[in-house]
């Protein structure tokens, strides 16, 4: 469990701001020295070019993050950044000149001059294209559901001004999915939003809906005991809550507000990895090795596509509706490696199921093809799951995707291994798999979570490139 101070969407905010700072810096770098293809004659020796990117680097770094112009324009007009770039121009340039005139005894003043105005008409066309085409790539992303968080509002009269931010700031990449309140102006005013009513409904609701993020914005203390429920509810199935502090901490903690116009301060609660920085290594790192695996695999595919299509004339792949992170649902690809009816024959063969729990399997699967058994042996059956992970449903190493039916008879704690995307391998596969009962698979699972890092995900990553070549897969 983690508790820490923080503002509504401010540590995602914070750390895409410094990143998006850097990449302008570097861009500011790269146009001081394409600025110098429109001189014929070097206007810099190399040691004052260097000096001066130098210059660039510290300059442009402290007045882009004190003119707040790593934000998206979410909450900044176009206008206010657009000002802010030409103070950026006017100040930088300003003393790029001083510095030039001062230390380097240049002979050309004129020439210098012309270099740095022509560098800072570059700088700032190019950096305002960059926030521009950054703006609406994020928001059109955003828009259409991708890297969207699911969240639900609990609400009383004061919070009408923070849902509508929500409801009208859509690039924000937050989706209310149902709101819970006891207000009638609240609930005339959202009734297209879906209402919850009370606090069993709202168990029963995170617990088989995809959701993220609780809000809780009572602005009265006579909700406590079932804030504390809701902690406990929370906590049991990996959902975040965020609540908000101006009421129930009365103390004025000295932290960074998030600029919107609400301007609320909360407490989150988290049980899922939530540094946004490795969560995002992770991210990138699933797909560049996701689509390099499926380059580098794609021989391979193609024999096993093709001698699939050869044993019986059926599909080559196998896609099977999964539940993913928060309960959200996705078709899971696989190569087909059992005959075209398996599902039918399932019923059938229940009476032999050798796994404990909700899960079924047999040792000597009578529904396996001749094809299947090879690569089940070789775990090859799973290399179009790479697809999944290209399309964010999947990580590479996380808990295995469970089927809805499997999830409907988790216990109510086992549900928080959701909390994560689920993965290709995990420790369950490289450290488990014929040999823990179930009990102990989802023990792992949680334990994979609560320990999670990106030194664990290479060490599974490692571990399962070695169960392969034993080929113990069945």
């Amino acid at each position: 469990k983690k508790y820490h101070d923080t503002t509504m969407i401010t540590k995602r905010e914070n750390t895409l701001a410094t990143i998006l700072e850097g990449i302008q810096i570097i861009i500011s770098l790269y146009a001081f020295e394409a600025t110098s293809l429109f001189f014929q004659n070097e206007i810099f020796s190399i040691n004052q070019f260097i000096w001066l990117g130098v210059e660039i680097i510290l300059v442009w770094g402290v007045l882009l993050h004190r003119l707040q112009l790593g934000i998206v324009f979410r909450h900044i007009s176009f206008l206010v950044a657009l000002r802010g770039y030409i103070i950026i121009g006017i100040i930088g340039g300003a003393l790029l000149f001083l510095t030039t005139f001062l230390f380097f005894h240049l002979s050309h003043l004129l020439s210098t001059f012309l270099y740095l105005l022509d560098f800072l008409f570059l700088n700032l066309t190019i950096l305002v294209l960059f926030k521009v085409v950054c703006y609406h790539m994020m928001s059109a992303l955003r828009k259409r559901g991708y890297n969207t968080r699911n969240i639900i509002i609990i609400a009383d009269s004061s919070s009408s001004e923070f849902i509508d931010s929500f409801m009208t700031m859509k690039d924000w990449g937050y989706r209310i999915v149902a709101i819970l309140t006891y207000d009638d102006c609240i609930k005339k005013r959202y009734k297209k939003t879906h209402l919850v009513t009370h606090n069993e409904g709202l168990n029963n609701f995170i617990t088989f809906h995809p959701i993220d993020d609780v809000f809780y914005c009572i602005s009265t203390n006579n909700e406590t005991y079932k804030l504390q429920q809701l902690i406990t509810d929370c906590d049991e199935i990996g959902v975040n809550l965020h609540v908000m502090q101006d009421d129930y901490f009365g103390i004025n903690r000295n932290v960074n507000r998030l600029n919107t116009k609400f301007n609320r301060v909360f407490i989150s609660h988290t049980t899922a990895p939530d540094n946004y920085i490795y969560v995002k290594i992770k991210d990138i790192g699933d797909f560049g090795l996701s689509l390099l695996a499926l380059i580098l695999t794609s021989p391979i595919t193609l024999l096993i596509a093709l001698l699939i299509k050869l044993e019986d004339g059926g599909p080559v792949l196998f896609k099977q509706m999964r539940i993913g992170r928060n309960g959200r649902r996705f078709k899971c690809y696989k190569f087909r490696s059992m005959v075209i009816n398996a599902e039918e024959l399932k019923a059938k063969l229940m009476a032999q199921n050798e796994a404990d729990g909700p899960v079924f399997k047999i040792d000597k699967d009578p529904r396996v093809t001749k094809v299947g058994h090879i690569i089940r042996k070789l775990s090859l059956d799973e290399l179009p799951q790479f697809l999944n992970v290209l399309r964010g449903e999947m990580s590479i190493v996380g808990p295995r995707p469970p089927l809805k039916s499997e999830v409907l008879q988790y216990e109510r704690s086992q549900l928080r291994r959701l909390s994560m995307k689920p993965g290709i391998t995990g420790s369950w596969q490289v450290w488990g798999r014929h040999t823990v009962t179930f009990e102990e698979w989802m023990k792992m699972d949680l334990d994979y979570i609560d320990n999670w890092s990106i030194w664990l995900d290479l060490r599974i990553m490692f571990a399962t490139v070695g169960v392969m070549l034993k080929a113990t897969g069945r």
